[in-house]
């Protein structure tokens, strides 16, 4: 169980390269859909690794956010208590005025970074793009036709500007 927990804890630096969203072996595995792997890897697998890879690098970074909010909090408690047993003192009193603008800096740094937002946007992005593999590959819906590489194509444009694709 800790574990588990530690597996979604921030990393230090950018995560690792994303998984595709087809394994690279499906070629021949499924030889039949060949054709239409290839076409996916061309056209929609770049813009997904991108909006994907972002996304990983934005959650990470307001992970690593929210912990150093935790962390800090935590520090500018201890501070607190310790300035309570030692009124006589006065470096706790200063150390804890330090981390407190400390903290209030990196949050007002968090908030105005707007990682959240950024993740979310990326995520959702990927996560449509994501989509489009398994419903041209189904052949439903504008992917159902003799022109499903153009409304593939042109269904990736407009997950690039923010739009569902029809």
């Amino acid at each position: 169980m800790p574990l588990s927990l530690l597996a979604r804890f921030p990393k230090l630096r950018t995560p690792a390269e994303p998984y595709p969203v087809i394994p690279p072996d499906a070629r021949e595995r499924y030889p039949e859909l060949a054709d239409d792997l290839t076409e996916l890897a061309a056209v929609v697998e770049p813009v997904f690794s991108a909006y994907d890879r972002q996304a990983l690098k934005e959650q990470n970074a307001y992970r690593r956010q929210q912990v150093l909010v935790l962390l800090g909090s935590a520090l500018v408690t201890t501070l607190g208590g310790i300035q309570a047993l030692v009124p006589g003192q006065r470096w706790p009193g200063l150390v804890l005025a330090l981390a407190g603008v400390l903290l209030a800096t990196s949050s007002q740094w968090a908030r105005e970074r707007a990682s959240i937002d950024e993740y979310l946007q990326a995520r959702v992005r990927a996560e449509r793009l994501r989509a489009l593999h398994f419903r041209y590959l189904a052949r439903v819906g504008p992917y159902a036709g003799p022109d499903r590489l153009v409304a593939l194509r042109r269904a990736v444009i407009a997950v690039k500007a923010g739009k569902e694709p029809e």
